[in-house]
Order: structure tokens, then C-alpha cells, then sequence
């Protein structure tokens, strides 16, 4: 099928562009790309005026949680599929954290498969456990993982305990050429239940400290600059967090950095006052590890991202069942459902003038960004690349509510919160897979 985008916005990180044109796309692959296309005198039925709005790649998330394997009642690859596909994401890296765990070619073999003959997202990247079992005890098959298709390696959240294994883990990484993804953090000072500081005090809830962040991201980086390993530092939370990584960067180390989109948007007080009124009441939705820190610090990860000390944003789609969510704050799971809403986060704190944040400067960080760092070729809007491809208006206001989001999980932070800019079509291999107005 052959048709043509006009009329539109086009923005396009990987090439500084941002004009008013057009796409043609012919079967799976973009045809034709340009200002020409701006206009289309001779349209046909197929081909689709954008009424000025946005046409970017289609979003590239590098952290989804789903329950297949094991856990469908929480996610499957199906009922996440349809959530990506609304929220302008057309490829997603599966974590391995399911039952069984992925750490093992076969099932990296059937995560593969599964998502290619996805009729909805075909683009289902997996992930292999870097770790048996996720237990830290002994490294995982790697090498043959990734001749199966894992496209990274992680351990989640479970951060190794063994500074030994982990060297060897990056040493064997880097002469493999495999791209690790470390999540920071010092398993010995991380218990609680949200940031450490005043405000936990006063609540009476075990705080978090961010301590714990910077001391694993320290040994990350010393370790990875010993050995020259690829290295994705997952979900950072604080401003020193950014000062240690520029520090390695000026030493040359070899690393990208991520962080959560609901980071950009909430800080700590965000979980309420536990007062009995429910508009103050904890809020369960926004537990999450790393926790919602202080103000200052959903600050630095914005400038994060403009400054370019920020590679990535995902999701962190960690879908939570409601009998899970709905405890009291210390018993509740850790997780948010993130699919549907990290495009509207980005535009959500584009919107606002005093953030200085552009709208290049944000799709960057989920399009050329994440494709360059994991050699997709999605992630462009050129001639002979996957016709991948969202369309959106980054000015359309409106209300998240838990009711009308496609995760099996609703356990969203957004749920109840205004938002500025909204999916209108996503397309993934030229076919459109989700239309608002069809929806």
C-alpha cells in the first residue's frame, strides 16, 4: 500500500530537522521524504492530511516491564503492544524480569518471535538477564543470548552484589560487544519505601536515600572505565547523579544515561500528606524505585535533557495489578504503568516556557538517541528507513484517567492529571496500528 502524509510537521531529530512537509511511505519502507510533500494537490484517498500536526519517528522505549512469561494477569506482550501503539511507540525493549526469567537463548528465541508476529508492534526487542534467575549469583548464558536476539543485558533492579562478577560481567560484555544496561544503586542503603529527607520524616516512612544511587553509580562507572564496557546507566534520579556522570564522561568513560519520564514530572510530595481528605491521601500510583526525589532534582533531570547529559527517556512501564496497589503505602508495590503517557510527559514539560526544553531536544531522546545506542535503524524519518512513524498534536490538552489507558495494570501517576500534546496515529512496518479517531 502506498500513501502520503502532508501537511505536516516534520520533525526529525537524527537530522535537526524541523519543516512543514510531508512522507510517502510504500509497503513497510519510507519512499519519499520533504517540503515538496507539504502539499498534495492530487491526493488520494489513502493519503492523509495532518492539519499541521506533528509527524516524528515513532518512539523507541528502552525499559518496558510486561508479565509474559508467567504474569499475564499483569501485562501480556498483547495488551502492552496496544498501550505502545497509543502512546506513539513503535519499538520497546522487554526487561527479563518475568517467570521464568529471561537467561536463557530459548527464551530469548521466544520473546523474538512472539513480537515479530505481533500484528500490533512487530518491533519487540528482548532483553537477557545478566544474571541466573536475576540472583546475582552467577553470570547468565550472554554470549548465546544475544546470538538468539537479545538486543541489551540487564539485571532490573536487582543491582549485582558481587563488585568481582560485575567486573567480569563488563569484561566479557566489552569482548562481546554487547551493551549493558546497570541500574545505580547500593542495595544495603536502599531500603524504604520513597526519598529519604524531611518529608519522609514527617510522614513516618522509611526514606530511600539517594546515597545509595550514587555510590552503585560511582562503582558502575569506575568498573566501566576499567574495562571499556558499553554501558547504559538506568533510570538516574538526582542532580549529583548528573555530576558524577559528567565527571566519568570527562574521563573518557564509556557510558549513556536514562532516565524515567515520570522523573520529569512528579517530586516527592507528589505521594500526598496521608491526611484522611483523598486529594491528599498517599497515592500509591506514585510509588516507584527510584522514588520521586526533591524538587531541585526533577529540575536537574530536566536540564538533563536540554544540556545533553540525558540520552534517553523511557517509560519504566512497571505494570502493578489494582490488589497490589491498593495497600497501605509502606505494603504497596513498587511500579508505575508508563506506556501511554511518556510522549505526553515530554510535551507536557515541553509546554511550559520556563523549562526551555524544545521539542527537538526532547524527541531526541526517544528516537535517534535510543536507535544509535542499540544500531536500530528506526528512529529516522529518511528515505529507505523503516516507515515507523507517529503522528501528534503537541498542543492538545487532556485528562489522563486510569479508566481509558490499554495496560492490563492502570497503576498510573498521570491518572486524574491535565497533559498537553496527544497521539493521534502511530504507524509501525507503514501500517497505521492506532487511529484516535478510530479508537
Amino acid at each position: 500500500m502506498k500513501f502520503t502524509l502532508y501537511n505536516a510537521r516534520l520533525i526529525d531529530p537524527a537530522s535537526e530537522t524541523d519543516i512543514l512537509g510531508g512522507i510517502t511511505v510504500e509497503d513497510d519502507i519510507i519512499q519519499d521524504v520533504g517540503p515538496h510533500l507539504a502539499t498534495l494537490p492530487g491526493a488520494m484517498s489513502s493519503d492523509i492530511d495532518c492539519n499541521g500536526h506533528v509527524v516524528a519517528p515513532g518512539l523507541i522505549d528502552l525499559r518496558v516491564k510486561t508479565g509474559e512469561p508467567g504474569s499475564e494477569h499483569r501485562e501480556t506482550l498483547q495488551s502492552a503492544s496496544q498501550s505502545a501503539v497509543a502512546g506513539g511507540i513503535t519499538s520497546m525493549v522487554v526487561m527479563p524480569e518475568t517467570d521464568p526469567v529471561i537467561d536463557t537463548p530459548a527464551l530469548v528465541d521466544y520473546l523474538r518471535r512472539a513480537g515479530q508476529s505481533s500484528e500490533i508492534l512487530n518491533h519487540i526487542y528482548p532483553a537477557g538477564a545478566i544474571s541466573v534467575g536475576l540472583k546475582g549469583e552467577s553470570m547468565s548464558e550472554i554470549g548465546l543470548m544475544k546470538k538468539a536476539g537479545a538486543i541489551l543485558f540487564s539485571n532490573v533492579d536487582q543491582p549485582l552484589p558481587s563488585t568481582g562478577m560485575l567486573r567480569k560481567v563488563m569484561q566479557y560484555a566489552k569482548g562481546m560487544g554487547v551493551v549493558l544496561m546497570l541500574r545505580p544503586d547500593e542495595p544495603s542503603l536502599a531500603s524504604g519505601v520513597m526519598n529519604a529527607g524531611a518529608f519522609a520524616s514527617r510522614l513516618g516512612l522509611s526514606g530511600m536515600a539517594p546515597h545509595a544511587e550514587w555510590m552503585g553509580l560511582q562503582r558502575d562507572l569506575i568498573l566501566a572505565e576499567m574495562t571499556g564496557a558499553n554501558v547504559i546507566v538506568d533510570q538516574i534520579s538526582t542532580a549529583r547523579s548528573l555530576q558524577i556522570i559528567e565527571n566519568a564522561r570527562k574521563r573518557r568513560v564509556n557510558c549513556a544515561v536514562s532516565v524515567a519520564a515520570h522523573h520529569l514530572i512528579f517530586n516527592e510530595l507528589d505521594i500526598g500528606d496521608g491526611s484522611q481528605d483523598p486529594r491528599k491521601a498517599y497515592l500509591t500510583y506514585c510509588k516507584v524505585n527510584p522514588p520521586f526525589r526533591a524538587e531541585d532534582d526533577r529540575l536537574a533531570m530536566i536540564e538533563g535533557i536540554r544540556s545533553g547529559q540525558i540520552d534517553c527517556v523511557t517509560s519504566a512501564h512497571d505494570p502493578q495489578p489494582p490488589e497490589e496497589k491498593r495497600l497501605p503505602f509502606e505494603e504497596a508495590s513498587f511500579g508505575a504503568a508508563g506506556l501511554e503517557t511518556l510522549l505526553s510527559a515530554l510535551t507536557s514539560v515541553v509546554a511550559e516556557p520556563e523549562y526551555e526544553l524544545s521539542l527537538m531536544d526532547a524527541l531526541r531522546t526517544v528516537t535517534i538517541a535510543p536507535a544509535e545506542l542499540l544500531g536500530l535503524p528506526q528512529g529516522r524519518l529518511e528515505t529507505g528507513r523503516p516507515a515507523d512513524i507517529v503522528r501528534f498534536n503537541p498542543d492538545t490538552p487532556w485528562k489522563c484517567t486510569r479508566d481509558h489507558l490499554r495496560s492490563r495494570s492502570r497503576n498510573s501517576p498521570f491518572d486524574g492529571r491535565l497533559m498537553t500534546g496527544q497521539v493521534q496515529q502511530t504507524f509501525v512496518s507503514g501500517q497505521c496500528v492506532f487511529d484516535r479517531l478510530k479508537a
